[in-house]
């Protein structure tokens, strides 16, 4: 994974990034009052963010070990093209997606998840805690929610090659967006609605751009182009 790569994936979290404050900023005003009064703020919402950008990365790792070890496996059988072919072409949808062309936007976000038993106790319970530790969990929890901006990059982590680039690529995406959620308030006061559209629109391109680069990938695997100059 080059540094072009890691550079284009951290400016889609951080250019998204007013999406997150839309998904999570409730979560993070919530447990910001809920704190004993006396205790800096600072401490839990940096734990929060840990604590979600280990859920992202971790999800992430395992899914480019999955992808690497298919690829191992059907090397001689065209599915590492293949894999990263499919990758690609769902990215440039979710991207497309993202951007509202076409339809209503997060058509890929509805994953009932929420709604599961499991995960409202735990939600409740976690949100019980005054703690800074608390909202560690609370972060790895919450990054469980469904996102239209993380499945294009879950995407791209299983085609990457292994544990360690499919880390990577969440764990930059997540620290993209750690500005905006360490300074959302004062962010969403000060940006127009129709500055934040912009930016999640540019994102959901560079999302586009991140699939278009896996598909060329997959056709040079397969023969189709040149090797060298996509990888």
């Amino acid at each position: 994974m080059n540094i072009s790569e890691l550079v284009e994936i951290f400016l889609i979290g951080l250019l998204g990034s007013m999406h997150c404050i839309g998904m999570c900023g409730g979560f993070v005003a919530m447990y910001t009052l809920r704190k004993p009064a006396p205790r800096p703020a600072l401490p839990y919402h940096l734990f929060y963010n840990i604590g979600r950008i280990t859920t992202y990365a971790t999800i992430g790792g395992v899914l480019g070990y999955i992808g690497s070890f298919a690829m191992t496996l059907g090397k001689h059988r065209g599915i590492p093209g293949a894999v990263l072919l499919v990758s690609g072409a769902f990215m440039i949808l979710m991207g497309l997606d993202l951007a509202g062309i076409g339809g209503k936007r997060g058509l890929f976000e509805y994953t009932g998840i929420t709604a599961m038993t499991f995960f409202r106790r735990s939600l409740h319970r976690v949100l019980a805690l005054e703690s800074a530790g608390g909202t560690f969990l609370l972060g790895l929890l919450l990054g469980l929610l469904p996102c239209g901006l993380l499945y294009p990059l879950f995407m791209h982590a299983a085609g990457s090659g292994g544990f360690i680039n499919g880390m990577l690529s969440l764990l930059v995406f997540g620290l993209g967006t750690v500005p905006a959620m360490l300074s959302f308030g004062y962010l969403v006061s000060r940006i127009q609605a129709h500055m934040k559209l912009l930016l999640y629109r540019i994102a959901a391109f560079l999302i586009v751009l991140l699939g278009v680069r896996s598909l060329l990938r997959g056709m040079a695997f397969n023969g189709w182009i040149s090797f060298g100059t996509y990888w």
